[in-house]
C-alpha cells in the first residue's frame, strides 16, 4: 500500500500542480480511510467535492483550473477563456471555468460551469494532461460568451488565430448563428473590412 511518499503518487501531484481527485488517489492505491483521515488532519485541502488540494502545493491558478476539470470527470474538455489561457492565449483564467461534458452533471461548484456538448474529432487537443478545446473553437466560445466585448478578443487574438479558422468552426460553436454574426461583425471593423460588410453592427447579443 503506497504511502504519500510513493513516488508514482508524488509524480502525480507535480504534474498536476499539488492537486489530486479521490478517484486518483484511490487508483494509485490509497484507501478511503487515508484519503479521509489526509482530509480530517487538513494534510488535503477540498476544492470540490472530491478534489483535494495537498497542503505543502499553492493554490495557483493551473490548480483550480485542474481541479474543476478533475471534478467533471475524465472526458470533460476545458474550454473558452479558460481554455485560451491554458493554450497561452490570455494573461489570466477567467473566475468560472467552462467545461464541456458527455452529459448533464449535478449542480456545479461555484467557480465551475459545465454545459453538455460533443465535440467533433480534431476540435480537442491534450495539452499538458487536460483535454482542451482547439484555440479556434475556444476563442470563439468565448469571443460568443463576451456579447459586445467579443470582437475586442477576437481582434487581440488575430495574430494568433485568423478569422479563416474561426469561420471554419463556426457551425460548432456554443450557439452557432450568434457566431456567424460576431464574425460578420468583426469582419467589418476597419482593419479587417470586407466589401459584402452591412452597417449592422453589433448582432451576435
Amino acid at each position: 500500500m503506497p504511502s504519500l511518499l510513493d513516488p508514482a503518487l508524488l509524480a502525480l501531484l507535480r504534474r498536476q500542480a499539488g492537486v489530486v481527485s479521490r478517484a486518483q488517489a484511490l487508483r494509485a492505491g490509497l484507501t478511503a480511510g487515508q484519503v479521509d483521515r489526509l482530509v480530517a488532519r487538513r494534510r488535503w485541502t477540498p476544492l470540490h467535492p472530491r478534489v483535494y488540494l495537498v497542503a505543502d502545493h499553492p493554490r495557483t491558478d493551473e490548480a483550480r483550473v485542474r481541479a474543476a476539470v478533475l471534478w467533471a470527470g475524465d472526458d470533460a474538455v476545458l474550454g473558452g477563456l479558460a481554455a485560451l489561457w491554458w493554450h497561452g492565449l490570455v494573461p489570466v483564467p477567467p473566475g468560472t471555468v467552462a467545461l464541456a461534458v458527455p452529459r448533464r452533471c449535478s449542480d456545479p461548484p461555484e467557480g465551475v460551469a459545465a454545459c453538455p456538448r460533443a465535440f467533433r474529432d480534431g476540435d480537442v487537443v491534450t495539452l499538458r494532461d487536460l483535454a482542451v478545446a482547439v484555440p479556434p473553437l475556444a476563442l470563439l466560445d468565448a469571443a460568443v460568451e463576451a456579447g459586445p466585448d467579443g470582437p475586442a478578443l477576437i481582434r487581440a487574438l488575430h495574430a494568433h488565430v485568423g478569422l479563416a479558422e474561426l469561420h471554419a468552426v463556426a457551425d460548432r460553436a456554443l450557439g452557432p448563428a450568434s457566431a456567424h454574426r460576431l464574425l460578420a461583425d468583426v469582419s467589418c471593423t476597419p482593419a479587417m473590412h470586407r466589401p459584402e460588410c452591412g452597417t449592422d453592427r453589433n448582432r451576435y447579443s
